[in-house]
């Protein structure tokens, strides 16, 4: 630490706020105030994917292998099947601390009463202002789920007591195409009792559509869906040409990108080298000092699924731009306000208190 002191007596000026104009390694610094002044880190911009997985889960019913010959269903499968697939996602952006962009800013006379907000991890939001508040994707929620009646339940005496699973399986077939008919027998106004009014009459239909799709899954099986929310998270340093990021298997689900069982999505990260930065009517003189703020860089990023093009968004990243001193006149002469972006350190706001209207770059 006695080293680290004198290093920075060497390096800072005695200006009215000062800046170590070289990142600092992370290992000797922690962020926050310390004797020489406040450390803190600019940010690289990560991308966090929010994978909708369904599952689809096929249990073959009891009668399954009669289904062609008492309802005349062909194909139904006699195994239990299990498939996954994606069936939606979305990207959000979201700032992580860049360690190699580590910095120290010494306030002295009037920007002595500046108040740094950093991050919880150190990173610079905002200055004598608010932090910007991030907008936190909602969580997914599975819709609720109905408790799937026991068919069996619905089986007729007869059915019950038969010997022979062929036997109950014809017997169940033949409650089924009654019920059919009984339910026709009521739409048409045919049935021997019919209902007094339709409120009545639709709670008939109702019980007898639940007992036909209960009898009939003893033959076609049961399909259950469950969709569950999964994700993956990457911070590229440089540009990415159809690289996997994860897998999806049939049987497995999500899955590790080396897994070969699974389907792979790719991404591809390009840079555009395009800054978006913006101007201020305010002079700079970078004797002043002042703080290290970024200019992110625009990249375009593609997710692919296979030879298939899913989607293609233009982002602005921290790490594919550059970083530049920026408010030192300002914090040192003026009551300062400066509020920089979570997920690229640029800055998106920087008003002076009291300065002369007139002047300008």
């Amino acid at each position: 630490m006695r080293r680290l002191r004198i290093l920075l007596i060497v390096l800072m000026p005695l200006c009215g706020i000062t800046v170590l104009a070289q990142p600092i390694s992370s290992a000797l610094l922690q962020s926050g105030k310390i004797p020489e002044g406040t450390v803190y880190y600019l940010p690289k911009t990560a991308v966090r994917f929010q994978l909708l997985v369904e599952k689809k889960t096929y249990t073959p019913g009891i009668f399954c292998k009669y289904a062609e010959r008492y309802l005349h269903r062909k194909n139904i499968p006699q195994e239990k099947q299990v498939d996954h697939r994606l069936i939606n996602f979305q990207l959000n952006l979201m700032g992580v601390r860049d360690t190699s962009k580590c910095f120290i800013v010494n306030l002295k006379g009037k920007s002595a009463t500046s108040e740094i907000k950093l991050s919880e991890d150190g990173v610079l939001l905002a200055v004598n202002d608010t932090p910007k508040q991030v907008r936190q994707p909602l969580p997914f929620h599975a819709a609720p789920k109905k408790r799937p009646a026991d068919p069996l339940k619905f089986l007729s005496a007869d059915a019950l007591t038969a010997g022979s699973m062929a036997r109950k399986a014809e017997l169940t077939a033949i409650q089924i195409a009654e019920l059919q008919e009984h339910r026709q027998q009521l739409i048409t106004g045919e049935a021997e009792e019919m209902p007094t009014d339709k409120a009545q009459l639709q709670l008939m239909l109702d019980e007898i559509d639940r007992t036909h799709e209960a009898l009939l899954s003893l033959f076609i099986g049961t399909t259950v869906c469950d969709t569950t929310e999964q994700q993956i998270t990457i911070c590229p340093d440089k540009e990415m040409n159809r690289e996997v990021i994860f897998r999806i298997s049939k049987q497995l689900g999500l899955v590790d990108k080396d897994d070969l069982a699974g389907v792979p999505f790719y991404v591809s990260i390009e840079d555009l080298h395009q800054q978006t930065q913006q101007q201020y009517d305010y002079p700079e003189n970078k004797k002043d000092g002042g703080f290290y703020t970024s200019v992110p860089g625009i990249v375009r990023l593609t997710l692919y699924r296979e030879d298939q093009q899913l989607a293609t968004y233009n982002y602005p990243f921290a790490q594919f731009g550059f970083t530049e001193l920026r408010g030192g006149s300002l914090f040192k002469k003026y009551p300062t306000q400066m509020i920089l972006n979570p997920i690229t350190g640029a800055i998106e706001k920087l008003h002076a208190e009291d300065f002369p209207s007139e002047a300008s770059h």
